[in-house]
Order: structure tokens, then C-alpha cells, then sequence
């Protein structure tokens, strides 16, 4: 048992002031009379004073005694402990979007607002608190019941992405209105532009954005060249001019100096030299800025759009920009004694030359030597006639309108299937090996013998013909990067770290380019007096309701004393 308003039991000085009173209070004098009577009669009437042991032994001083502490203890209001309160007294909101990371100072703005939130929530001691994390650890919005003494607000320093379903403040006002009587501590950086419910109390540091990052990194490909595009941005409140540098993961770096400057919005389209790299990584180099979270990308060649093709031989300028129209097609060069394990790439292309050895992959051959495939040079020449197998998974290939085609080298096939010519003069025949698909082209691309290779229709059928060769559909030159806390897939989250991981068994680039975050900056607000007045009316009001005081019975026993009193007294 406890009392709620102990500083009542004051009044308790009554009961000793009461005995003393009765105890010490002034004696009569002695007189002779002729009669008691009047005597007893006037004792009966409550005049003079008795001895001490009368007083004592009187039991209406007792009485008067305990009714006055009764009424002492009533007015202290007693009351029993009962079980502890499972309902929260309020709810702490704790942003930990990537704004939080920027530094408007010494410290971070996680750790400003976490400063500003601590002294509110020692208002309400340890009493149950229900505490949201925007994000939480898994990328989304996450509540738990903890004590006020025990939220985890230094949390708040491990920023993640901002998670699907709104900001913090939407997370704040929906809470608001959900619990219109309890109160709301927002723990953020910039204090919000229009008005909040009454119940919601804000512990925002506010802030001045430094900060210099990347806002898109993308990669194309078009005229058999891969091509960069980088767009970057800085606050006017930049340190300086930032330059840019990109490693494409061949050792060496392209470096481009005064990128972008203080208030400036920059971008370029850089055209890369050589294949376009499995890993790319585009930073800005310059002054530390607030945010480094976005001052580099890191870039993954997409695995669905990645198609290197290798060339070997002499091949024709016509025959390589049909291959690099394809877009996703990465042109290798491999030498033609290359071994196998030395090509990286998914299909080869050999241009009157013979194919690596040791090669079972997918590969194409124009013009290829005698012996080189389930077929044989005749050593003769003779008309051509153009007919396309239209049964073929390549007839689609051809475009329509036969280009012109003189007198070719004659081939016997041995076990090869024709797609294009007749089977006295075959042009074009495909057949399949243990290691994928094979594709013939029985003559060569010069402008003697055809003008195919000046038809619109000669980079369709290399961009099908290479698809079909690799078992793949035509995709993009995409470089790819992950947000932090991502949904992979198959599965899983990608890392909050930025740089370059092994997810689910593929290379993943986490980055934080493309966001807003960083550029943050505005008012701050401190609505702490306010907010540690309504915690400690919440915790005190929820305290009381799980309390069971004991007034109302203190109070029936003082009236059973006064009537016990009259009782005696009668």
C-alpha cells in the first residue's frame, strides 16, 4: 500500500495535540460544599476537569482520536500497487531515414534528436512506451512495447532506406489519431512544414545541408559503343567543387575534374572505351561533405542483360556494328589460339577463321575453312538462290527483301541443318553441339559476293541469331544497383552497406544515389516542455487507473466511529 497525497498525513499533529490537550489541561481548585449533587450535575453537563486517569480511561477521547486519523489517512488517499499497466503511455516515433545521417555539426542528426527525446522520456520513468522505428532493422515500419528508460533511440544512428508506406510523420499522425489521448514524441531532423495534431510533440535539431551527391547513374548502348551517364548534385552550402571518377574494374580510372559546384546541378554523357565492365563504381572526389552515403555508386552488370560476345578473325565493320546494335551485346576480342578457359564470353563469332580451341560453346562462323563443322568445302562456286527455310527457329530472322547474292562458295552438309539457300548451294546452316548451338554463314560479307550487310535487315538477323545462339531473350546494357534494405530476388534483403556484396549467390552494388535524403535540410523544433508535461500527466493518469485506492473505506470506517462515538456518549 502507498499513498497518493502523502503530504496530507500533516495533519496527523491533531491526535498528539488532542491527548495533550486533554492530559494537561488546567486543574480546578479545592471546595468545601455541602453536597455533591450540583457537582455531578455539572460533570454531567461536560464542566470542570476531571483526573488524569478519568481522562484516560474516557473512551470518547480515544474515539476522537482515531476518527481524526482516519480522516488524516482518507484525505492522504491510500491506495493499493495493482498489476502493472499493459497499455503504453505513449508512442515514441523514431525516424531513421537517411536524413538522419547528415551532419549539421560535431554529431549527426540521429544523435541531436536522440539528446533532445532523452530528458522528455525521463518524465515518464519506466513505465511501457510504444516505440516505432521508420525504418526498422528489416526495411520496414516496426513497433515494439519497451520501457520509456529502455526505447533504443541510439538505433536511430544505423540510418536505412526510407520504408514503403510513408515517412515518419504519416507514421506519427496515423499513431495521432489512432490514440487521440496519448501522446506522440516524433524523434527526427527537420521539423515538419504544416500542422500536426495536438497530441504530437516533435524533438527535431533542424539543419543546413553541405552535401554534394550522385542523383542518377545509368549506362546505354548505341552505335556499337556503351556510353555513361552520370547527373550529379550539390547544395549551395557545398564545401567546394567536386570532381568525378570512374573505375570500371580494369585498373585504371577516368577521372573528370569540376564535375559539379556549390549550388549546381551537373550532368554528361561519357562515352566509355572498351566492354562495358561487370562492376562499375562512380564516386565523386572533392571536399567531405555531410551525407557520404551517396557520393559513390556501385553498379552490377544486370545478369539478364549481360551478352559478351567474343570476335575472332578479321571480321567486317558491318558484321561487328550488327553485333554491338543488339543491346545488352558486350563485343569482346579474342585472339584465334585463345583457349577456352581465356574466352570470357557467351557466344564467339568467327570471321574466316577458325574457333578457339578447345570452344563447345555457342558460336557463329562466316565463312568458316573447310572441316571446321558437320560440313565440307567443295572447293567450287556457283549461284546463289535466297530461300529461307520457314519451319526454322531463325526464319523470322531474315528480313524481308532478298538482297543480292552472286556466284558463293559451295559447302556439303553432313548432319548440319540449312536455313537459308538450297541444298545444292546452302547459305546459312545451324546444328547443335555438347556445348550449345552452332551457326554457319557459308559466304563472305565483301561487296563483290552480296550487299546484305548494307540492308537494314542485317542487324535483325544477328541480334536474333545471337539471342537464339545463347538461349536468351534481347535485353538492355543495364548496370543495376541496389537501395539499401532491397528486396533481392529469391528472397532476402540486400545489405545497408554501401559498396559490393555476394547476395543469393550473385554479385550485388548497394547504393543510395537517386534520393532526396541527403539535400534534407530546414527548421528545427523542440517541443520539449510540452511534451514532458503531457508524459507525466499520461504516466500519472495510467498509474492511477491501475491503482485501487482505499479512500472509500477509510472513509466508511470514520463514519462508523462517529456513530460508535454517539453511541457511547448517549
Amino acid at each position: 500500500m502507498h499513498l497518493l497525497a502523502p503530504w496530507a498525513l500533516v495533519a496527523l499533529v491533531l491526535v498528539p495535540a488532542l491527548l495533550v490537550w486533554g492530559l494537561w489541561g488546567p486543574r480546578g481548585r479545592r471546595v468545601l460544599v455541602g453536597s455533591l449533587g450540583p457537582w455531578h450535575r455539572a460533570l454531567g453537563r461536560g464542566e470542570g476537569r476531571p483526573s488524569v486517569r478519568a481522562r484516560l480511561s474516557d473512551p470518547r477521547l480515544w474515539l476522537d482520536a482515531f476518527l481524526i486519523a482516519l480522516l488524516v489517512m482518507g484525505c492522504a488517499r491510500p491506495a493499493l500497487e495493482g498489476f502493472a499497466p499493459g497499455e503504453a503511455v505513449a508512442t515514441v516515433v523514431v525516424d531513421r531515414t537517411a536524413s538522419l545521417a547528415t551532419r549539421s555539426g560535431p554529431t549527426s542528426r540521429a544523435g541531436a534528436a536522440a539528446a533532445m527525446a532523452r530528458p522528455v522520456l525521463a518524465a515518464v520513468g519506466s513505465s511501457p512506451v510504444e516505440v516505432t522505428l521508420v525504418p526498422g532493422d528489416r526495411g520496414t515500419v516496426t513497433t515494439e512495447v519497451v520501457r520509456a528508460d529502455a526505447t533504443g533511440l541510439g538505433r536511430s544512428e544505423g540510418c536505412g532506406s526510407a520504408p514503403a508506406g510513408g515517412e515518419a510523420w504519416g507514421v506519427a499522425v496515423a499513431a495521432a489519431c489512432r490514440h487521440p489521448g496519448r501522446p506522440v514524441v516524433v524523434v527526427t531532423d527537420v521539423a515538419p512544414q504544416g500542422s500536426m495534431p495536438a497530441n504530437v510533440f516533435v524533438a527535431a535539431p533542424g539543419g543546413t545541408s553541405t552535401n554534394a551527391g550522385l542523383e542518377r547513374v545509368a549506362t546505354r548502348v548505341e552505335e556499337g559503343a556503351w556510353w555513361l551517364l552520370v547527373r550529379a548534385r550539390a547544395s549551395a552550402g557545398a564545401r567546394g567543387r567536386y570532381g568525378l571518377r570512374i573505375d570500371g574494374g580494369h585498373g585504371e580510372a577516368t577521372e573528370v575534374e569540376g564535375f559539379v559546384g556549390p549550388g549546381e546541378t551537373a550532368g554528361r554523357v561519357l562515352r566509355m572505351v572498351g566492354p562495358a565492365p561487370a562492376t562499375l563504381r562512380v564516386g565523386l572526389v572533392g571536399p567531405e561533405d555531410g551525407f557520404p552515403h551517396d557520393d559513390e555508386a556501385y553498379l552490377v552488370l544486370a545478369e539478364d542483360a549481360r551478352l559478351r560476345v567474343a570476335v575472332v578473325g578479321a571480321a567486317d565493320e558491318n558484321v561487328r556494328r550488327a553485333i554491338a546494335a543488339r543491346e545488352g551485346t558486350v563485343v569482346l576480342e579474342a585472339a584465334e589460339e585463345a583457349g577456352a578457359a581465356r574466352v570470357e564470353a557467351d557466344v564467339v563469332v568467327a570471321c574466316e577463321a577458325a574457333l578457339p580451341p578447345e570452344w563447345r560453346g555457342p558460336a557463329a562462323m562466316v565463312c568458316p575453312p573447310g572441316e571446321a563443322g558437320p560440313f565440307a568445302r567443295t572447293g567450287e562456286t556457283a549461284p546463289a538462290e535466297w530461300r529461307v527455310e520457314g519451319d526454322h527457329p531463325l526464319a523470322e530472322a531474315f528480313y524481308p527483301g532478298p538482297p543480292r547474292v552472286s556466284d558463293v562458295p559451295v559447302y556439303r552438309l553432313e548432319g548440319a541443318t540449312r536455313v537459308l539457300g538450297t541444298a545444292e548451294v546452302p547459305l546459312v546452316a545451324t546444328w547443335e553441339v555438347e556445348g550449345g548451338r552452332r551457326l554457319a554463314v557459308f559466304f563472305a560479307f565483301d561487296g563483290e559476293t552480296t550487299d546484305w550487310s548494307r540492308r537494314a535487315g542485317f542487324p535483325v538477323f544477328w541480334r536474333r541469331a545471337v539471342d537464339w545462339l545463347a538461349g536468351r531473350s534481347s535485353g538492355v546494357l543495364r548496370h543495376e544497383t541496389w537501395a539499401p534494405l532491397a528486396p533481392l530476388e529469391g528472397g532476402g534483403l540486400a545489405p545497408a552497406t554501401m559498396g559490393f556484396s555476394e547476395r543469393n549467390g550473385r554479385r550485388v552494388g548497394v547504393s543510395f544515389i537517386g534520393s532526396e535524403e541527403g539535400f534534407e535540410a530546414g527548421a528545427g523544433r523542440d517541443d520539449s516542455e510540452a511534451a514532458i508535461e503531457a508524459l507525466r500527466s499520461a504516466a500519472t493518469a495510467q498509474a492511477r487507473a491501475s491503482q485501487a485506492e482505499l479512500w472509500p473505506w477509510v472513509t466508511a470506517a470514520a463514519l462508523g466511529v462517529v456513530a460508535f462515538r454517539a453511541w457511547v456518549a448517549r
